[in-house]
């Protein structure tokens, strides 16, 4: 077998034991991520300069995921902000949106992989819409209930989705229009929804945190 077949066979069974791990869909995906681009990018230099191609992997592994794990927690936040002036921009009559964020320390053995101390990253973010609204199953809801849905689906880590409404008829018909804005097949674990009733006031909210945080 040439070298760069055996390279080829090497790189495919690296990002194909990525993919049917379902790794991307854990609150760690983006760490994976990292790693197998450092494993790809160590095992082509490797290769290329006449070393071998798994010793190349394991270090650009290495080095690669701790920098993927925090460059996919600056990249959710990026999509959050994204989703937020979706929703205020079309539907800004009928949802209010809060987004939170903090930052997350880097480990000193890891800073200058990453190149800062700490980064930014998404806390929560809340959507408000009202709760008379909801009751009438207005269609004007659709569009920032799937929009939720669509962050969370593609997001690198897990969600937990906090509904506070009058009902649990209420809370279902929230957390079936955020499923329809799911893009992909996402795992039962991928997303969980906890249901709160609301006691007083005049908005439903939705809670979106990271897994780590809820």
């Amino acid at each position: 077998m040439s070298r760069a077949l055996a390279v080829s066979t090497f790189l495919l069974a690296c990002t194909s034991g990525l993919l049917l791990s379902g790794c991307q869909n854990s609150p760690m995906g983006s760490t994976a991520v990292g790693g197998v681009l450092g494993c790809i990018g160590g095992a082509a230099i490797a290769a290329g300069t006449g070393g071998h191609p798994g010793t190349g992997c394991a270090i650009g592994a290495a080095l690669g995921a701790p920098t993927g794990y925090y460059v996919g927690r600056q990249k959710d936040l990026e999509n959050a902000r994204k989703a937020k002036a979706a929703i205020e921009r079309q539907s800004g009559d009928v949802a209010v949106v809060q987004l939170t964020t903090r930052q997350e320390a880097v480990p000193a053995d890891k800073r200058s992989d990453v190149g800062a101390a700490s980064v930014e990253s998404m806390d929560s973010m809340q959507v408000n819409v009202p709760q008379t609204l909801v009751k009438k199953r207005d269609k004007r809801l659709k569009q920032p209930l799937s929009q939720v849905g669509n962050y969370v689906s593609s997001a690198s880590s897990k969600a937990n989705i906090v509904v506070t409404t009058r009902s649990k008829s209420d809370f279902n018909y929230i957390v079936t229009n955020i499923k329809k804005g799911y893009t992909g097949k996402v795992s039962p674990d991928k997303v969980t929804y906890e249901y709160r009733e609301l006691t007083r006031g005049t908005q439903s909210a939705i809670q979106v945190m990271p897994s780590a945080q809820a």
